[in-house]
């Protein structure tokens, strides 16, 4: 097992025979490039100002830095940070509690622009070079000019949209509830910005991902909590929907009211999701009939991700939220640790390079 210490200083690399540590030398630290590395996003503390953070681990040589954006701009980033995505060589950070989307540059962080009058937006998708979409709790898609940073048009969602996946011609949205509930997939024509279809799906969707034939697979944790039983609630569903058709045209039901799974990944091969459930993380191979959930990994954990460069999967472990938490990699084709990767407080996703 690899443990990352992040510091400042020059890389140091004490092996054994079971696990090397490294530290870092500041006068060798990358010096504002961040284009070649993997970021955590740390929500931070939700409150009155804020400490959500970004942490850059470049894995070719197991460097880790802390906080990037307040130490490349000299001020916080926000509250509460929520996701991260990549594109056209900038940085977009849905800062969920702020209201906002902070724009960076890759290489050097540097703020761009900071896209604003947003709720509690959640996530970015950029639909083309020129438009992305912003989903926004408050039940609305905010359409950004990529150009200008601003809102140019909003389009009505379910219940707290939430992840967005573009595949074929539309854009799919799930209405995840925000502080509610809701049980919906938003679709939309994004050619012309309008919605064609809400589909019915299991409550609570948590996540979603299109496989290599553009199929759209969407977790439903259900109604309720892990562990926590009660009257009334339902039990988590994976469905998928057909892009052609737009209708549902497979369901998993998990057997128990009790089952409430939650975020979604799938592979590079597009053969396999993975979800967290049960205090672990557990994989679904969705080209084979009849095939069921298979625990990988026993562990409880926060986030979930996937990078296609090594197969390997990033689960976040953000301890007590209130300190600083971890990453784990594991190889996903057996769930063998790693390494653990020092990250900020409350560590919830990712953002990898393609």
């Amino acid at each position: 097992m690899k443990i990352l210490k992040s510091t400042f200083l020059l890389l140091v690399l004490t092996t054994t025979a079971t696990f090397y540590s490294c530290n870092k030398d500041e006068s060798n630290s990358i010096k504002g490039t961040f284009d070649d590395g993997i970021f955590i996003v740390n929500e931070g503390i939700f409150g009155p100002g804020g400490n959500g953070s970004i942490t850059f681990f470049k894995p070719d040589s197991n460097l880790v830095k802390q906080d990037i954006f307040e130490s490349v701009n000299g001020r916080p980033l926000g509250n509460v940070a929520q996701s991260m995505t990549l594109f056209n060589g900038k940085a977009y950070i849905v800062l969920n509690n702020g209201g906002a989307v902070e724009v960076v540059d890759i290489a050097t962080f540097k703020s761009l622009a900071t896209i604003k009058k947003l709720v509690n937006p959640s996530q970015f998708l950029a639909v083309d070079n020129a438009k992305a979409y912003v989903s926004d709790w408050v039940g609305r898609i905010a359409v950004i000019d990529l150009k200008s940073n601003v809102i140019t048009d909003t389009i009505h969602a379910g219940t707290g949209p939430d992840a967005m996946v573009k595949s074929g011609n539309y854009v799919y949205v799930i209405n995840s509830g925000g502080f509610s509930i809701d049980s919906t997939v938003t679709v939309i024509d994004f050619t012309t910005d309008k919605v064609v279809k809400t589909i019915k799906v299991g409550d609570a969707p948590s996540g979603m991902v299109a496989d290599g034939t553009g199929r759209i697979w969407v977790m439903c944790k259900g109604k309720g909590f892990e562990g926590w039983a009660q009257p009334g609630d339902t039990p988590g569903k994976l469905i998928r929907i057909d892009p052609v058709t737009l209708a549902i045209d497979y369901t998993y039901k998990f057997t128990s009211n009790d089952d409430h799974p939650e975020k979604l990944v799938i592979n590079k091969q597009k053969s396999i999701v993975y979800f967290l459930h049960n205090n672990g993380i557990y994989s679904f191979n969705i080209v084979t009939s009849n095939a069921t959930p298979a625990k990988l990994i026993s562990r409880y954990f926060y986030g979930l991700g996937y990078e296609n460069k090594t197969g390997y999967l990033y689960a976040t472990d953000p301890k007590s939220f209130g300190t600083n938490g971890v990453v784990l990699r594991f190889r996903s084709e057996n769930g063998s640790l790693v390494d653990s990767i020092p990250a900020g407080i409350g560590p919830r996703t990712f953002a990898f390079p393609e």
